[in-house]
């Protein structure tokens, strides 16, 4: 003779098998999780811009059934309204720029590459870059707002990110130095003449005051001019000579006599 189960009995097992579920549903819950960044490189590249690539890790993926679609966004630290992910703002802070990146590489997985992005800065600075990773959901399409879509920060942006989640690493940071460098002295050709120093200065290798007009010679060390009436005396000795000697000439000639 068979019994029937009572009402009270249906009810208990109902109950039961409702707080199974929820738990489950919570366990299911915590395991979703999105994954972390765990590098970041920035890297100047020219002008005022940048570039920035690195790692993220999802340890979690690498015994799911069912794998996830990885993203960042990346908040480049030089905005403070537009686009919030909690004190965070991503991109420049406009629409535009307000959407998940992705693919990282590999696409899914327990870890992988993102990047590298680039971004142009509106004024020399010392900047900090952030990078934070989102869960995309297992299927695409993707949606463009909402819970696993590719929209990043502001209101109905896709909360299965790492900061919303409070990750053991919410957000990876790296700081970058695009301060305007002092201009770079120029460099004098040797082809080019030099100007004459006038007033006291240190000038390859001088030491002293330079002088328009070059030093007096000292008298002793230098050769004498020649004395104007030096060519007159062996003339005056050569004719004072040949009278001397007419003179004897005649004077001997007149003895003989």
């Amino acid at each position: 003779m068979s019994s029937r189960p009572s009402r009270r009995g249906v009810q208990r097992l109902g109950v039961g098998l409702i707080a199974v579920s929820l738990a489950l549903t919570a366990v299911g819950t915590v395991t979703a999780h999105t994954g972390s960044p765990s590098a970041i490189t920035v890297t100047p590249t020219t002008g005022q811009s940048i570039q920035a690539s690195g790692t993220w890790t999802w340890p979690a993926m690498a015994t799911a059934g069912h794998l996830s679609y990885i993203g960042f966004a990346i908040d480049w630290g030089d905005v403070t309204s537009g686009n919030a992910l909690g004190t965070f703002h991503i991109g420049d802070g406009t629409p535009a720029t307000n959407v998940i990146m992705q693919p990282t590489s590999p696409a899914q997985g327990a870890s992988g590459s993102w990047g590298p992005v680039s971004h142009t800065y509106a004024a020399p600075g010392i900047y900090t870059v952030c990078v934070i990773i989102y869960d995309l959901g297992l299927t695409k399409p993707f949606t463009t707002t909402g819970y696993h879509s590719l929209q990043a920060g502001g209101t109905g942006h896709n909360t299965d990110n790492s900061v919303d989640h409070g990750s053991q690493v919410p957000t990876m940071c790296g700081r970058v130095d695009l301060t305007a460098p002092s201009p770079s002295p120029t460099a004098v050709s040797s082809q080019t003449a030099l100007p004459t120093p006038t007033s006291f200065e240190s000038f390859q290798g001088a030491t002293s005051e330079p002088t328009a007009s070059p030093p007096p010679t000292d008298a002793a060390g230098s050769p004498s001019a020649p004395d104007p009436g030096a060519p007159a005396l062996p003339l005056a000795l050569l004719i004072a000579s040949s009278l001397a000697a007419v003179f004897v000439f005649r004077t001997t000639k007149v003895a003989r006599r």
